[in-house]
């Protein structure tokens, strides 16, 4: 069995709760929860740099919520590439994955966004981690 974390900000009808770098929680969530894996949220602004990923122990993978859930235009393939890479300054690439940045429905009214549309996005994800990851 494989152990996650998802630290959620909120994911009501396309908007947030909570927005902030997570270096308020690295020191313990990071590096000491007895977890496989971390679901981080990276896909604007609000969620700070990479720099707090330094906290990870060795043990946790760490999957990079970079494709917004909250809106329906498809993020830049290169862009997200760049970050991917810009996060492994501070962690193996060998560690990293990549995900949208939280469900697409958190509540059943979902998101403001198609079925169409969230099928682009999954296969953007899958596209960029094949690249990247191949």
């Amino acid at each position: 069995m494989v152990i996650t974390s998802h630290i959620c900000r909120g994911n009501y009808h396309s908007t947030f709760f909570a927005k902030g770098p997570y270096n308020s929680v690295a020191d313990y969530v990071f590096a000491k929860e007895n977890v496989d894996a971390l679901y981080l949220e990276y896909d604007d602004e609000r969620s700070g740099g990479f720099a707090p990923l330094t906290k990870v122990s060795e043990d946790k993978k760490v999957v990079l919520g970079l494709i917004t859930t909250k809106t329906p235009e498809l993020e830049d393939k290169e862009t997200v590439i760049k970050r991917i890479h810009e996060a492994a300054k501070f962690i193996p690439l060998d560690r990293l994955y990549l995900s949208p940045q939280c469900g697409f429905a958190s509540c059943a009214i979902g998101n403001k966004l198609t079925e169409e549309q969230q099928w682009a996005k999954l296969k953007l994800v899958k596209e960029i981690a094949e690249e990247v990851w191949g």
